[in-house]
């Protein structure tokens, strides 16, 4: 899935971070990426009901409370370029079906799980954008164009269209909830490449739309040949190729490499100058050491780099010129032409509860109490979001009380009893109903500040209510009850004789 070994040639700038960095931020998520996990989780097949359904509504539930916002891709058509790899794919996940695959249908069945997914997405309130080709380049249009801060896709082809942050390898894990994050800043910084070198990467190495590249060209010598370059671009280099003739290897330099002094790295010996003393180094006698990075400014030195560039350029050049179709200018203009635009702006909307009702009985028969149940959380967290804003309106819910003080995942909480919101179904054997949720205490005070004031009020009352108290409790009465105080008096009286007999053994024994 896009470039091969890209993901190891870009493992140097690779960050472990934990999901809780991710708030605060908007993240484009390929929708088709979530979807393809859940077909594949095992625990799930069998026994869960539209796992993909499932899975997309944990996720988008673990993240909001978490402060992520999302903004899903839709994929769109592909570009006959992918043709082939699509039926591949298509009938590994679906199994030969002895017809051919045509770039029509070889996703229908995949575009319906994805409808059902933006059906719910429309129960949830958030939002998702079509792209005109594949997903990974509209997730990277809205993160090159400022709309979201990065791309949630395990596809690398989101650097060769643009994207500037990745993250990949999401998981939910309670031991370990991370993500893999790489940056486009940090890939040239430490690695050198550029948006320009990664795409030549894809001709050399392959990539969906060139899936065997140039055969015999491996990623290390891809990765010398942008070393030498030393910035020049290698897809200018590949469109020269093609206009000259590709047999035409041009020559490298002769010249001959004279012995070098092992102390200060120039032509001579450190023999000679000892003796005579280094031009290089202006001395007369002896010769300044330099450190092994160090590079010697002779003639030889200085065309070295165009020797290796030469020869490695030869070597990777006459591969690349007996590939049919070479430089694939098509492969090229696909990554680097935009295609995708944002038809309509990105809004979020307040979750649907009766909706979500009727949708999640229909697709996963979950019963109409356990979605309100689940559904809980969001709505409040969506209310208390907009009242922060300053949006408030009468359909947002209303807090009861606060119960008490809670700590979930070492972050203040409050746990918070609600008013029934309209359409909210419960069981048939239940009573009372009492609707509590756990909500962060910053969004909360945000959110309704006169309710935290009479929370703080009444616990402080209570507070001094517990310290008067405690002032106007007597002191304990350490004597013994009338009832018992002969018993007492006989007590002390064998304590004072035994006591009594005690010292007057110690005096006899010391006379």
């Amino acid at each position: 899935m896009g470039v091969n070994d890209l993901w190891q040639i870009l493992e140097p700038v690779k960050q472990h971070i934990h999901l809780s960095s991710l708030a605060g931020k908007t993240i484009a998520v390929d929708l088709s990426l979530w979807v393809c996990e859940a077909q594949t989780v095992k625990k799930m097949i069998g026994t869960v009901m539209k796992p993909h359904l499932r899975n997309l509504f944990f996720r988008i539930s673990h993240l909001t409370l978490m402060d992520v916002k999302l903004v899903f891709v839709m994929e769109g058509e592909p570009p006959a370029l992918k043709a082939d790899v699509i039926s591949k794919r298509n009938q590994i996940r679906y199994g030969p079906s002895g017809k051919t695959w045509s770039q029509k249908t070889g996703r229908s069945h995949f575009k319906s799980v994805l409808r059902e997914c933006l059906e719910l997405l429309e129960c949830l309130g958030i939002p998702w954008v079509q792209a005109a080709g594949e997903a990974e380049a509209m997730c990277a249009y809205l993160d090159a164009s400022g709309y979201v801060d990065g791309c949630l896709t395990n596809d690398g082809d989101a650097f060769l269209y643009g994207a500037q942050t990745v993250y990949r390898n999401f998981t939910m894990n309670t031991k370990d909830p991370h993500v893999d994050c790489y940056t486009m800043s940090s890939i040239k910084s430490k690695l050198g490449l550029d948006r320009d070198a990664l795409v030549g990467l894809a001709i050399l190495l392959g990539c969906d739309y060139l899936p065997k590249g140039v055969p015999g060209v491996g990623k290390e010598q891809a990765l010398k040949l942008i070393k030498i370059l030393k910035g020049q671009s290698l897809l200018q280099r590949f469109t020269q190729w093609s206009e000259k003739s590709c047999y035409s290897n041009q020559q490298p330099l002769v010249i001959k490499k004279l012995a070098h002094c092992t102390v200060c790295f120039h032509p001579g010996s450190p023999k000679d100058h000892e003796r005579n003393g280094c031009k290089l180094c202006q001395s007369d006698r002896y010769c300044e050491p330099h450190d092994y990075e160090y590079c010697c400014p002779c003639e030889w030195h200085r065309t070295e780099n165009d020797r290796q560039l030469i020869a490695v350029e030869n070597n990777i050049k006459k591969k690349a010129c007996s590939c049919e179709g070479f430089p694939f200018h098509e492969v090229i203009q696909e990554f680097l032409l935009n295609r995708d635009k944002l038809i309509k702006a990105v809004r979020y909307q307040r979750p649907d509860l009766l909706l979500f009702q009727r949708f999640t009985l229909e697709k996963m028969e979950w019963p109409n109490h356990y979605a309100c149940d689940k559904l809980l959380v969001l709505l409040t967290h969506y209310d208390m979001t907009e009242r922060r804003l300053g949006r408030r309106n009468s359909n947002q819910l209303q807090p009861i009380r606060i119960v008490k003080n809670r700590i979930r995942n070492g972050v203040h909480c409050f746990e918070v009893e609600w008013e029934k919101p309209e359409h909210y179904a419960i069981e048939d054997d239940h009573g009372e109903l009492v609707l509590q949720t756990i909500e962060e205490e910053s969004l909360f005070e945000a959110a309704f500040p006169e309710i935290v004031a009479v929370y703080q009020k009444q616990k402080l009352e209570i507070k001094e209510k517990k310290k008067k108290s405690m002032k106007a409790k007597p002191k304990e009465n350490y004597l013994p009850k009338t009832d018992d105080f002969s018993s007492w008096v006989v007590c002390l009286l064998v304590t004072k004789l035994y006591h009594h007999s005690l010292l007057k053994r110690h005096f006899s024994l010391t006379e």
